[in-house]
């Protein structure tokens, strides 16, 4: 195949121009064609290697200078598309080793259509032709076309069909709609510089009795399985007292501005806090087992004693809350033991201050008779289920039932995941109650924002953790009348990310677990890339500043300062 040449006449060191952008568009293209039936086939490589070539003899004869100069050029490009493939492949694993829903292995495919779909928006029409051209030669490359690349395929060309949109520029408003329709004023959240946050104690006598893992001696054993089964109860009883005393008041609700300055209540699974004062928020993404990294932010911002002081004098001692973003368990090796434990207990303890919200891996299911995960790999339940009775099991399946899973405060909403999938929204959503549905909470709990405007509600369909579009999310966002977003639910590297930053909406996702040398995780943990964050949120005068900081779990991988440390665990850390 020919493809006109596009790049101009070019020089050593111009190769990062706009024929850049748009051949690395159409490699990356391929690319992600070319893994989307989960194998990359040496026909396939061929294909695009020449390609490549065609591309780097087309950009040879366009260039000037020198034969070096020229070999130079040749060579930059080359390594440009070798570090494509490069990245692509370590992102494909990275999709590879994410949890999925149980029973369901569509997950990496439908990323990879998003991705496809998302890259092909970016050429314009002419090249879009010929990337269905390269497209339908690269999934017949290997002598048979899989059910994934059949459909990216299809999806590609009604893509191409569809009219190129028409950019109206937005109407003025003017000075009757100023005076007649006047908006509340909008203050989205800031995210601030890094911060660090120094130990104030090394120990609390809260969190000291909680360290203990679960003895080999059967009698033993039968004591701690048992207090853990009374604070399972303790914690569901008090979810049902919130529930009860904030029951229905979200019914009608259909701006937070409609709730008075003050409200603070449960509403069935929705946590809802408008402060007339001061208050600052730690909030903590996934902790997944690690619980080195869940003391460390406790005893970094000193929450246990500023909530007690805040209780016995709350004129001199401001608010303090605690926002846990949900997934406890797996991944690290103390969850049920560890980090759900000591969440539930300072739940108990200090039952205004602490909002723990349910993840997707607080998901557990009868099946064949038996307590199961509903989500996979599913490492904690694998460990512990030998050793406890399956009454226990159960009682953390239904405690997870109950657990909240969303948490309004003003207009930022912290949940696990992020939005439901847009047919569920348009079917479902009537006021702030509708936050409750179960449909939609399940959802919430699972889906990931996409670097794409929009993603069809075909590609959502396909399998629970689906993705959505900057455009998606800035309509659920509006129609709740956020601003704001705080989610947990993927690995981030670097800890925290602002992932959409739309003006007057944002999307930002923290991460709270992992460690590159945290002995909380198995020594092939993912979770090691990871620099665990945490998020420091003050809210005054409406106004909400974030400042993130990170974890020094180091100091809790010891015996001194963290008992789970103290003897060998007993139980066998399980790949289930």
């Amino acid at each position: 195949m020919e493809v006109a040449p596009v790049v101009g006449r070019q020089s050593i060191g111009t190769a990062a121009d706009s024929g850049t952008e748009r051949f690395s568009t159409m490699v990356d293209l391929m690319l992600t064609v070319s893994y989307i039936d989960g194998v990359f086939h040496q026909t396939e490589w061929a294909l695009l290697q020449k390609y490549v070539d065609s591309v780097l003899a087309m950009i040879d004869s366009a260039a000037v200078g020198t034969p070096d100069d020229r070999a130079k050029l040749r060579g930059a490009w080359r390594a440009h598309f070798e570090e494509l493939y490069t990245r692509l492949d370590k992102e494909v694993s990275y999709l590879a080793q994410e949890v999925m829903a149980a029973g369901n292995d569509t997950y990496v495919g439908s990323r990879l259509r998003v991705r496809a779909l998302t890259l092909f928006k970016r050429l314009s029409h002419a090249d879009q032709a010929v990337a269905l051209e390269l497209i339908v030669a690269l999934v017949h490359a290997d002598g048979q076309i899989t059910k994934n690349e059949h459909a990216v395929h299809l999806e590609l060309q009604q893509l191409f069909k569809l009219p190129a949109p028409i950019k109206v520029p937005a109407a003025r408003p003017s000075a009757r709609t100023l005076v007649d329709q006047p908006l509340p004023p909008v203050h989205p959240l800031i995210v601030m510089p890094k911060g660090k946050k120094d130990l104030a104690a090394l120990s609390h006598p809260l969190l000291d009795p909680l360290e203990q893992t679960l003895s080999p001696h059967p009698v033993e054993r039968r004591a701690q399985v048992e207090w853990d089964y009374q604070l399972l109860q303790r914690a569901s009883m008090q979810w049902q007292r919130q529930a009860q005393l904030g029951a229905n008041r979200l019914s009608g609700i259909t701006s937070i501005d409609q709730l008075a300055p003050g409200s603070r209540f449960l509403d069935r699974y929705v946590h809802v806090m408008r402060p007339n004062a001061k208050v600052e928020l730690i909030v903590l993404g996934d902790l997944h087992g690690c619980y080195s990294c869940l003391k460390a932010a406790l005893l970094q911002t000193n929450f246990i004693q500023r909530a007690w002081a805040h209780q016995w004098d709350p004129a001199n001692h401001p608010d303090v809350k605690l926002v846990l973003l949900g997934d406890y368990i797996d991944r690290g090796r103390f969850s049920f033991d560890g980090v759900l434990r000591a969440a539930l207990h300072l739940f108990v303890s200090l039952p205004d201050h602490v909002i723990m919200l349910r993840g997707n891996h607080e998901w557990l299911r009868w099946i064949d008779n038996r307590v199961t995960s509903g989500v996979y790999p599913a490492e904690a339940l694998a460990s512990l289920a030998p050793h406890v009775p399956v009454e226990m099991l159960e009682a953390y399946r239904v405690l997870f039932e109950q657990m909240p899973t969303s948490f309004l405060f003003e207009r930022t909403l912290f949940v696990h995941a992020g939005i439901p999938r847009e047919d569920t929204f348009a079917e479902r959503y009537r006021d702030l109650s509708s936050l409750n549905d179960d449909l939609m909470r399940f959802q919430m709990m699972w889906s990931d924002p996409a670097p794409t405007d929009h993603v069809p509600v075909e590609l959502q369909r396909m399998d629970p953790r689906f993705s959505f579009g900057r455009n998606q999310f800035k309509a659920f966002m509006q129609r709740l009348g956020l601003h704001s977003m705080i989610r947990g639910h993927e690995r981030i590297d670097a800890g925290i990310d602002v992932i959409y930053d739309l003006g007057e909406h944002m999307l930002v996702s923290l991460f709270s677990s992992g460690g590159a040398d945290n002995a909380d995780l198995p020594e092939d943990s993912s979770y090691r890339s990871v620099t665990p964050m945490a998020l420091s949120i003050l809210a005054s005068q409406g106004k909400l500043a974030a400042t993130p900081w990170p974890l020094r779990y180091q100091t809790f991988n010891y015996a001194p300062h963290n008992g789970l440390y103290r003897r060998q665990p007993i139980l066998d850390y399980r790949y289930g």
